[in-house]
């Protein structure tokens, strides 16, 4: 079992590229994976993510999100929040929300997830992102990094930090 698995979500067009970049910015920024961290790009998995969730204690996931906010916005989304964005954040037809809304009534959501979406501005085929983008990426892996390596002094305490047995979710919004 990995501990904690980290996916960024995107496509080859234009700005949808954020979650490719943050794990590229992760990557080079000195976080390795291994046998207890993996750290992958996915290409608009659908409902393909779902047996990705299972054994893993922590998933991060990163998506590029269309919510008509300024592009390089960062926000953590909790399961609270789902229901209000499941039609209209997604870049992909079937989105990551989507995707973790039938996970979560199938059963298969990890002890804890957190998925941040970066606004985007546009997601033109094999179009380059924006400067905003770009810059939101890298903060975003900042600051997974840091909770990476916060949270690495904690296991296995806070390896399920869910009391009901439940994902653990928290919104944040986090401005450039």
């Amino acid at each position: 079992m990995n501990r904690v698995r980290i996916f960024g979500i995107g496509s080859p067009s234009g700005d949808d590229q954020a979650g490719w970049l943050t794990v590229d910015a992760l990557l080079a920024g000195g976080v390795k994976a291994g046998d207890e961290l993996v750290i992958e790009k996915l290409d608009r998995p659908g409902a393909g993510l779902i047996p990705l969730l299972d054994n893993a204690s922590w998933v991060i996931l990163v998506d590029a999100m269309q919510s008509g906010g300024q592009p390089g916005w960062i926000q953590r989304y909790g399961v609270n929040d789902w229901p209000a964005y499941c039609q209209g954040l997604s870049s992909h037809g079937f989105g990551v929300l989507n995707t973790l809304s039938l996970a979560r009534e199938l059963g298969s959501l990890p002890p804890r997830l957190d998925l941040y979406g970066i606004e985007i501005g546009g997601a033109m085929p094999g179009g380059n992102p924006c400067t905003e983008v770009r810059a939101a990426t890298r903060k975003l892996a900042d600051i997974i990094a840091d909770e990476l390596c916060f949270i690495s002094q904690a296991w296995p305490a806070a390896a399920g930090s869910g009391d009901d047995g439940n994902a653990t979710f928290h919104k944040t919004i986090i401005r450039k």
